[in-house]
């Protein structure tokens, strides 16, 4: 088993801290540019707070009565991190961390928790913030794990060539998820790539990938196909096999499991014909696996499984009735 990069066997806020740092200075380490967009799409776009981790070299800059030549500017940024595991900090102490930052820098304020302040509870923070330090320019980013997760997922889309953030990203999302930082999984879609085998999982309503993929807990289940997920459901069970198409052996390494679902695996296999082993079998519900049409809207497809938490799109009373929820995902779409 390959070391991960993050401590998994304390969930103290100094440790966990420490790990978001860590991957911070590491994702730095791979690519400054990188660290850049991750800083900037916390922010949300905001161009009051474009973000500058490394000197800006220009020329031929205009000055009034000259041209200067040669310009190397390095701008002052401070980022001060207040983290909480699962609460909220205290408002009036949150404010008083505005003392450190300087009049003339990229000033931002964060709260990185598994819960968010509310939006009036926002305006408050904001409100307090210009009122004490009226000569500072505070950015307050109110953040969750998961927010950390999804924008190094999305800076690996645009960078899929470099395995070393693939790794960052696998570390630091299992770091998360296991150290419980983040705990969505009743509303939590996971949908993979199918590609030329799209037609046969959903023929025979099943799905297959190594034991050692998806970690993180999840109940809702979806096919990826033409840059949309076509399909949800939830799992009905998993079985662990190996199948030698030879002699069209099906031998089962877990427990549980109907004749009915090992003799619909087997008949899959069989169509496939080919040996198989080292891996685990996602078996669909026949009856209850419903189409939709989730898009994706940026550029490209997805390299590998991906998670949505499926209340940052919809927005309903319950998450049970899954034909609603085919539905629902129809209306909106993804980056």
């Amino acid at each position: 088993m390959r070391i991960s990069q993050f401590q998994k066997y304390s969930q103290r806020e100094n440790t966990v801290t420490n790990n978001v740092l860590l991957m911070l200075s590491r994702l730095n380490d791979l690519n400054v540019n990188y660290y850049k967009s991750m800083i900037e799409r916390l922010n949300e776009g905001s161009i009051q707070q474009q973000y500058y981790p490394q000197p800006i070299f220009s020329q031929q800059i205009g000055m009034g009565n000259g041209i200067i030549d040669g310009h190397i500017e390095i701008k002052p940024s401070k980022i001060v991190i207040e983290t909480k595991l699962n609460s909220k900090e205290f408002i009036s102490k949150l404010v008083k961390y505005g003392k450190v930052f300087n009049t003339d820098g990229q000033n931002q304020l964060w709260h990185l928790s598994s819960v968010k302040f509310e939006d009036n509870e926002v305006i408050e923070i904001n409100k307090r913030l210009n009122e004490e330090y009226p000569n500072l320019n505070i950015q307050f980013n109110n953040l969750l794990f998961n927010d950390l997760i999804e924008n190094l997922e999305g800076i690996y889309e645009e960078n899929t060539h470099d395995m070393e953030l693939r790794l960052l990203l696998d570390d630091f999302s299992n770091y998360c998820f296991g150290s419980n930082l983040i705990s969505n999984e009743e509303y939590k879609l996971l949908f993979v790539p199918t590609g030329f085998s799209y037609n046969w999982n959903k023929k025979h309503k099943i799905y297959y990938c190594p034991t050692s993929w998806h970690s993180q807990k999840f109940k809702f289940f979806g096919l990826y196909n033409w840059k949309s997920v076509r399909t949800i459901s939830e799992i009905e069970t998993t079985i662990i096999a190996d199948y030698d198409a030879n002699t069209e052996k099906l031998t089962i390494h877990s427990k549980g499991h109907t004749d009915e679902q090992i003799k619909r695996l087997k008949n899959g296999l069989s169509e496939l014909g080919t040996n198989h082993s080292g891996l685990k079998y996602y078996i669909l519900p026949e009856s209850r696996t419903y189409e939709t049409d989730f898009r994706k809207t940026s550029h490209g497809g997805i390299q590998g499984h991906r998670y949505k938490d499926l209340r940052d799109y919809l927005t309903l009373n319950e998450y049970n009735n899954l034909e609603i929820i085919a539905e629902e995902l129809k209306k909106t779409t993804w980056k």
